[in-house]
């Protein structure tokens, strides 16, 4: 017998329960820990009490547990928690404190050798964590993550930047083709809030949720205890979409000059997991341009590319800025990405597909953040002693050692599943039976 841990995540829970309902015919139990009181009073419905860990504020905050000799850096996990940051330290700290004592605890205790989660949440962070620290618990936490490209397919990550991939023994795949750039499925999702956003329709509902408080549970960590707090950071929002729309002047991209090489560097929306968490110390996107613009070759324009579903996320001043730097052009942000591919030269982001799609295409590109494509010699992650010591085109040679594009498509797809690893909100397809056989068989695969 096996004893396995899901974090629940809000829409992906009902994907969670449904492989935990799948596996225990194998012999496998299945343990939650739950943020949320209306989740856990599900969860209580299907699961005995004594399989649930409810991490309510209230409950957590009134435990006084044994101390154990934790370092899991609790400032750095507050300050990239897009709530906990904007809360009142004089309870966040303490909460992950005495909450590394309770998941300690909870493992020990039920002898959970997995935990399965997102790492995205202070909370989901600290698992990871003290699983990594703590040895002697015999616990491995796993990220089940999509890999973007090829759609319908994921692979178990091991690290809070998704880098690490589980490698799974199997029998090598003879060579097979290189992996065909396409939509990866997830921008469907964002496509469908694009069009939401801004619209009197999804105004008049945020209001209406605000006023009722719906979905709101003040002892949820993951949700504003104070509503203001909420209200400014929507308002700030409907005020940057009003200010970008009217005074934001993006440049098309058919004026560009045509004799001159393209830098592209595309803007993370913010807050995200994918620049607050696994760009961590990379999240000021302004100083990422900046500093790009400084090794910036004369023969070179920087193009820059807002994130089509963050516009409200940056204030009208980050844009002003980004358009006073020499050569530097903001450009439509619902120009072609395809076409940028085979327009531009070079590639930065601080995690994004965009490199990604651009080292399969045998472009150079680079990431400020660890990243599973940097296996691929054209894909290389950089920092700022980089930047100090090299120039663009000694940046370009910085990863001779790394996979073909071929030799990358090979090992990726030796290590990953098929199957949707998303939720039904995004993709109703994750729910079917037949895609819960399939990540049955890959959960099957990697307990071991």
């Amino acid at each position: 017998m096996k004893n396995i841990c899901f974090i629940a995540n809000y829409y992906k829970t009902d994907v969670f329960v449904k492989l935990a309902q799948s596996l225990k015919k194998y012999d496998i139990t299945t343990y939650w820990i739950i943020p949320n009181r209306t989740q856990y009073l599900e969860l209580s419905s299907q699961f005995p009490k004594n399989q649930l860990l409810y991490i309510g504020k209230r409950e957590v905050l009134s435990e006084s547990p044994k101390k154990h000799d934790f370092d899991l850096k609790i400032n750095e996990l507050v300050y990239g928690d897009r709530v906990l940051k904007k809360e009142s330290n004089t309870w966040t700290s303490d909460y992950l404190l005495k909450l590394q004592s309770l998941y300690y605890n909870f493992i020990k205790k039920n002898s959970i050798s997995y935990i399965f989660g997102e790492v995205t949440w202070a909370h989901e962070l600290l698992a990871h964590r003290l699983t990594l620290q703590e040895k002697k618990l015999n616990c491995e936490f796993l990220n089940p993550h999509t890999i973007r490209i090829p759609n319908g397919r994921f692979a178990f990550f091991t690290d809070e930047s998704q880098s690490n991939i589980k490698e799974i023994s199997k029998t090598s795949i003879p060579n097979t083709d290189s992996i065909k750039i396409e939509k990866p499925s997830y921008l469907e999702i964002n496509n469908k809030l694009i069009a939401q956003k801004g619209t009197l329709k999804h105004n008049l509902i945020l209001i209406k949720n605000f006023l009722l408080r719906t979905n709101q549970d003040a002892n949820d960590p993951t949700l504003f205890r104070n509503p203001f707090t909420q209200l400014q950071t929507r308002s700030a929002e409907v005020c940057n979409r009003f200010l970008f729309n009217k005074c934001v002047k993006e440049t098309s991209v058919n004026s560009l000059p045509t004799k001159k090489k393209k830098i592209l560097f595309t803007l993370h929306k913010q807050p995200e997991a994918s620049i607050d968490v696994i760009g961590r110390y990379y999240e000021n996107q302004l100083e990422l341009i900046t500093n790009i613009w400084r090794i910036l070759p004369e023969d070179h324009i920087l193009l820059v590319k807002e994130h089509s579903n963050a516009i409200g996320d940056r204030s009208l001043k980050f844009y002003n800025t980004i358009k006073k730097l020499r050569k530097t052009y903001l450009i439509d942000n619902k120009a072609d990405s395809h076409k940028l591919l085979d327009d531009c030269d070079v590639f930065f982001t601080v995690s994004g597909t965009i490199a990604y799609e651009a080292a399969l295409k045998g472009k150079y590109s680079f990431t400020f953040a660890p990243t599973f494509f940097n296996k691929m010699s054209t894909c290389t992650e950089v920092s700022w002693k980089d930047f100090n010591n090299y120039n663009l085109e000694d940046l370009t040679n910085h990863n001779p050692k790394g996979l073909t594009v071929n030799q990358f498509s090979n090992w990726l797809m030796e290590n990953s599943f098929e199957g949707i690893m998303s939720d039904a909100f995004g993709d109703p397809r994750s729910i079917e039976k037949e895609n819960i056989d399939s990540l049955t068989n890959a959960f099957k695969t990697v307990i071991k």
